[in-house]
């Protein structure tokens, strides 16, 4: 074979090649997409860091799976360019089986202000985390195992992943789903450089109401005017409860000319007038224009 026929024949392949990842890659961010808007992982978007696996986190399983039959989509895309166009077939079908696989081993994570929410697969539940019950916040890197040989020697670090690990009150730790080092690493610093804030923060106002309450406890002029006004209160209440109630007059039983009736001041009272003809009309008469 001609050097010119294998150079054609691998631009050829490395087009199809990228061309199989561009589509499944946009496929599959728009369902990603479609599947937060219709169950986000926090309620606040907007206060949210998210970040989720990329394809370059080869030190996963999944990812170098999914690699495998992308390559083997592309071959047949080229060998369909090439040769004959049945290969189109097997080509689509390996470019639906990477995308069913990539989806199937999605993992996520959003870090918002009150919790921690991630997933790990297409069909699993959300798991949440609140921040109160973290204690410490590490980042760990990890570089390409060794077991990969010279892509390993070569760019380990660059390969490699990064994932926060919290370390909880009750002694027990969670690891959260990890992304590769060199497009996702950013990501999983601002979230946890946002999770030690929010924790600095919540410290610092829990030491500010221990602060109050012992000012409270140790001077006890503070309390005087919230106590004083519970006195108040409690005294009103009790003369509300000692009033005498007052008589209730139905209509069509008024009481006597004579009869002396309680002062009644309230807001949504009204007025009790004098007796008088209850059949006369309520509007008086229009007068006749000349």
């Amino acid at each position: 074979m001609p050097i010119t026929e294998l150079i054609r024949g691998l631009l050829v392949f490395l087009a199809a090649l990228l061309g199989s990842v561009a589509l499944q890659q946009a496929l599959s961010w728009s369902l990603r997409g479609w599947r937060l808007r219709r169950d986000p992982l926090v309620s606040s978007l907007d206060n949210a860091i998210f970040y989720q696996r990329s394809l370059l986190t080869f030190a996963s399983r999944a990812v170098r799976r999914l690699w495998v039959l992308l390559g083997a989509a592309g071959l047949a895309a080229t060998l369909a360019l090439l040769w004959h166009g049945l290969f189109w077939l097997p080509a689509v079908l390996l470019l639906a089986w990477a995308l069913q696989q990539d989806l199937a081993h999605w993992e996520c994570v959003a870090v918002s202000p009150w919790q921690v929410a991630w997933r790990r697969g297409w069909q699993r539940s959300i798991r949440r985390l609140p921040l109160t019950q973290v204690a410490r916040v590490h980042l760990v890197e990890r570089e390409l195992a060794r077991r990969h040989g010279w892509i390993a020697r070569w760019a380990g670090r660059p390969l490699g992943s990064c994932y926060l690990a919290l370390e909880l009150h009750n002694g027990r730790a969670v690891k959260l789903p990890r992304t590769d080092w060199l497009s996702g690493r950013a990501a999983v610093e601002r979230a946890a450089r946002f999770l030690r804030q929010r924790q600095r923060s919540a410290e610092r106002e829990r030491r500010q109401s221990l602060l109050v309450r012992r000012q409270v406890r140790r001077e006890p002029g503070l309390r005087r005017p919230i106590e004083s006004r519970e006195r108040t209160l409690q005294r009103e209440l009790a003369d509300l409860r000692r009033a005498r109630p007052r008589e209730v007059y139905r209509l069509g039983r008024w009481p006597a000319p004579g009869a002396e009736m309680p002062p009644d001041t309230g807001p949504d009272t009204l007025q009790i007038s004098a007796p008088g003809d209850l059949g006369a009309p309520v509007y008086p008469p229009r007068r006749a224009h000349g």
